[in-house]
């Protein structure tokens, strides 16, 4: 699997240097944090963490708690079968799932078809809210927005809340959004001159209620 894998990211111009600098196998989602802080602490500079799974498990909600929000180390699930049975294909996405983590860009568009709002720093926006279940009465609302943070635009941002049951709208916008803003700025060094923003989960009867509020 590595062999293969380093073959086709080398191809795609995403060299992988050397061997996996560990490796170890895991029984359950209790050795996940134990493991990741062991790395954390012994590699400097560690850049990514594979993580192969043999299907469903709770294992991949525990590695992305503590990789992305405990320790801030990128991570990449793989499915078993993928590992024992490789595919050209699968090993391409995986690859360009990579890149992604570790900053890369997978695709940009040519200057001949770039739309002309391109022309001027521009940010794009998308918030959406989660709710609970139908039935349940306690749990919170998970608010999300993300937003572009290159020319391109490829790469991204994110940034979440927890806030009221069912509330749809996002009651902590203001801070989320100028927490993105600062990033564009620190990612960029400019300040959009326009704002794109796209909302999700909203019925045409919910809309003037949440969209003035967003504004």
């Amino acid at each position: 699997f590595i062999v293969q894998l380093q073959k086709i990211s080398n191809d795609a111009g995403m060299p992988i240097v050397g061997q996996p600098c560990f490796c170890k196998y895991a029984t359950g989602q209790d050795q996940v944090e134990p493991m990741f802080r062991f790395l954390k602490n012994k590699y400097a500079g560690l850049q990514l963490i594979v993580v192969v799974l043999p299907g469903k498990t709770p294992v991949y909600a525990e590695v992305k708690r503590v990789g992305d929000i405990m320790f801030g180390l990128a991570t990449q699930c793989v499915q078993s079968k993928n590992v024992n049975k490789t595919s050209p294909q699968t090993l391409s996405n995986l690859c360009l799932k990579i890149n992604v983590k570790l900053g890369g860009i997978n695709s940009i568009l040519v200057p001949a078809v770039r739309p002309t709002v391109f022309r001027e720093p521009v940010i794009f926006f998308g918030a959406d809210v989660t709710h609970p279940p139908a039935g349940d009465k306690t749990k919170p609302s998970i608010a999300a927005v993300v937003a572009s943070m290159d020319a391109h635009p490829s790469r991204y941002s994110a940034t979440v809340r927890v806030q009221s049951h069912r509330q749809e709208i996002i009651q902590d916008l203001y801070p989320m959004v100028r927490d993105l803003l600062l990033q564009f700025y620190r990612s960029t060094r400019f300040k959009p001159t326009r704002i794109i923003y796209y909302r999700d989960g909203v019925s045409e009867g919910q809309f003037l209620n949440v969209s003035r509020p967003d504004l």
